[in-house]
């Protein structure tokens, strides 16, 4: 099963991110797997030679990484890296390459599923970063981490990565790769907008995720033209901005939604071919517009159901990642899992639960987690306080997933002043109801059930005769199919 993430952890991370910040020389993330850090001037990251701090991305081989990072002029930089801190495995000079001082650097001959530390210099600052290579071809259990949208709130974005940084941090097991599917920033063609949104170097969450996990996205429509993605995020492509990767027991394909993928292109017959030719127990699809979501921003993708879905079911794919709509969504259909996790930083929306083959759905920013062990996939949705808003597991042979069950998900938002929307679903059981209590215990309001599946219910801090109520803790309560779950509110007047 999926461990918990450890909340202290998370509390420690989240702290002080209501404005940004220079990155201290010392973060207190003194464990090197946490991200990366400065030997420099406490100020100086702001003004050194340093444009761009240094991330990763998997170039698809256990015994290769690749470090990228970007400097504010011509500068020769310096990159180590070794088993542990001191970085004394290997070293080399790097030189810029293209015209906009960029520097990359593909460490080799690396084990597979081993830790290992790095150390980029430029001038006199040195930056320090982590990876764990991914293990080796016949590997049957990884985790990694998936989400996207975060675009123009780099603050909302930050408290997000604080929750992945905090995982991996605390279980070193976390740190493999995370899966973004696209919307990085609100104007793609724009530099500023890459340097002050996504890559500023006082977001230290969102810096320390990237030192720390490589980072495996596909373009979405706010990229553009896509010009500036493929500048700072070089992959493999077969072909336009698609390609593919294995990881341990997954095989993850990329697809790139502005090129065709229409029947007779080159990039679905690839895809086809792609999905056809892996070996690989779990196969997963990354793209940014899914095919079946829950409205509120944008329709589902039509040719995400009539193109790829078909090969979904002819090879077995078990989840396709998207976003675009910016909330978290699941959708099933014919035992594909479609995951809308759109909930990375962009202004959020509200998902209509009403939408075809919805199972859950939240307004909430977030971030997903999947783990494989052997012949069982356990996922779940996380907010960035620890909260799960949904969770599911599947076997490898394609078991459709339980009966759905009586459901009381979160409210939003809370702390509330005014209203709160409730999730919740009775799943069918007659006479299930939806109570608020106070904290004595005494029923405040009810809600009965309009529908069989998921639905939500607005309080507006009233008691069943409309009499405002004071400000403290509340509760909703959901007793359904002989069980009873609950989750905390809390009214600030």
């Amino acid at each position: 099963m999926v461990k918990p993430i450890r909340r202290l952890a998370i509390a420690v991370l989240i702290c002080g991110l209501s404005l940004p910040v220079a990155i201290p020389a010392a973060l207190g993330l003194d464990d090197s797997r946490s991200g990366f850090t400065s030997n420099g001037d406490p100020a100086a990251t702001l003004t050194d030679l340093f444009r761009k701090l240094p991330y990763l991305i998997f170039p698809g081989d256990p015994s290769r990484m690749e470090v990228l990072w970007q400097l504010t002029a011509t500068s020769p930089a310096t990159i180590a890296w070794g088993p542990d801190t001191t970085c004394g495995l290997g070293s080399d000079v790097t030189a810029e390459y293209g015209t906009d001082f960029q520097h990359s650097y593909v460490i080799q001959d690396l084990a597979p599923g081993t830790h290992y530390d790095y150390k980029v210099t430029a001038g006199d600052t040195s930056y320090r970063g982590s990876f764990t290579t991914a293990p080796d071809s016949t590997a049957e259990n990884v985790k990694f981490f998936v989400y996207g949208d975060t675009r123009s709130s780099p603050l909302s974005h930050e408290q997000v990565a604080a929750a992945m940084q905090a995982n991996f941090t605390a279980d070193p097991t976390w740190q493999t790769f995370t899966l973004m599917v696209g919307d990085f920033v609100n104007n793609g063609a724009s530099e500023t907008d890459w340097t002050n949104q996504f890559f500023a170097p006082a977001y230290t969450h969102i810096r320390g995720l990237m030192a720390g996990l490589p980072y495996q996205a596909c373009i979405g429509n706010h990229e553009g033209a896509g010009a500036l993605f493929t500048k700072y995020f070089p992959y493999p492509y077969v072909a336009a901005r698609y390609w593919s990767f294995d990881y341990g027991p997954a095989h993850i394909a990329v697809m790139d939604q502005y090129t065709s993928y229409t029947p007779g292109s080159a990039q679905l017959q690839w895809l086809a071919n792609d999905l056809a030719q892996t070996t690989k127990e779990w196969k997963f699809i990354l793209l940014h517009e899914p095919g079946w979501s829950a409205g509120g921003g944008h329709e589902n993708n039509t040719a995400v159901q009539n193109y790829i879905q078909p090969l979904c079911e002819q090879y077995k794919v078990s989840i396709v990642f998207g976003g675009h709509n910016h909330y978290y969504a699941r959708a099933i259909f014919n035992n594909v899992q479609h995951i809308t996790t759109g909930g990375g930083g962009a202004p959020l929306y509200t998902p209509n639960l009403t939408y075809p083959f919805v199972v859950r759905g939240t307004s909430a920013y977030h971030h997903c987690e999947v783990e494989i062990a052997g012949q069982t996939l356990s996922f779940r949705a996380v907010k960035p306080d620890g909260t799960v808003i949904d969770s599911f597991s599947r076997s490898a042979t394609g078991a459709p997933e339980p009966a759905v069950q009586p459901r009381l998900g979160g409210a939003h938002p809370n702390p509330f002043r005014w209203e709160t929307v409730i999730d919740w679903s009775p799943a069918g059981n007659q006479g299930a109801q939806l109570v608020i209590v106070d904290a004595s215990g005494r029923v405040v309001r009810s809600f009965a059930a309009h529908a069989p599946g998921n639905q939500s219910v607005t309080w507006d801090g009233r008691d069943a005769a409309g009499r405002g109520v004071a400000s403290g803790i509340y509760f909703a309560r959901l007793e359904a199919g002989g069980r009873t779950q609950i989750t905390k509110l809390v009214l600030a007047r």
